[in-house]
């Protein structure tokens, strides 16, 4: 499939878009994230698994402050070393394990779409990302104040 760049609403309020680029570490204290620190990557070799492997830029590390950090990736198999290294655990089909409010067993570590349940639709991906939105809105807050998807609760 071709790579389309498009624009929305978000993207003209501002934000700034990246490719290419690997997170190194989160630092923080306290158990609050505080930077991002990430570096270029370019394609290398292909690996073991036959997926070609990133190779880091030199020279490229940045530190990106933040105080939230929200992972959207697409799916080509749950990447083992974040979720472990986070404390959230993996299914035997190498997903993220969540209980059915999107939390993992990590503290204030949620998953949904297809992380969560496999390569999917992306109408999943996208419903499964507005509820698990709606989780650490009220992981956060403590109360519900974002709408659900029908007529049933959250599960807190």
């Amino acid at each position: 499939h071709p790579h389309v760049f498009c624009v929305s609403t978000s993207h003209e309020e501002g934000c700034e878009r990246v490719w290419a680029v690997q997170t190194l570490a989160f630092e923080g204290r306290g158990g609050r994230v505080e930077a991002v620190r990430t570096v270029d990557v370019e394609p290398g070799p292909l690996g073991p698994d036959g997926r070609r492997q990133a190779v880091p830029v030199a020279g490229t590390e940045r530190r990106w402050a933040a105080d939230l950090v929200l992972i959207a990736v697409g799916f080509v198999g749950a990447e083992r070393s974040l979720p472990e290294r986070l404390g959230a655990a993996l299914t035997p089909r190498g997903t993220v394990a969540t209980d059915a409010g999107y939390r993992t067993a990590a503290e204030g570590v949620f998953a949904a779409g297809d992380a969560r349940r496999g390569a999917s639709l992306v109408v999943w991906a996208i419903a499964e990302g507005r509820e698990a939105a709606r989780a650490v809105d009220h992981h956060l807050t403590g109360f519900i104040a974002l709408p659900t998807k029908g007529d049933g609760d959250l599960v807190v």
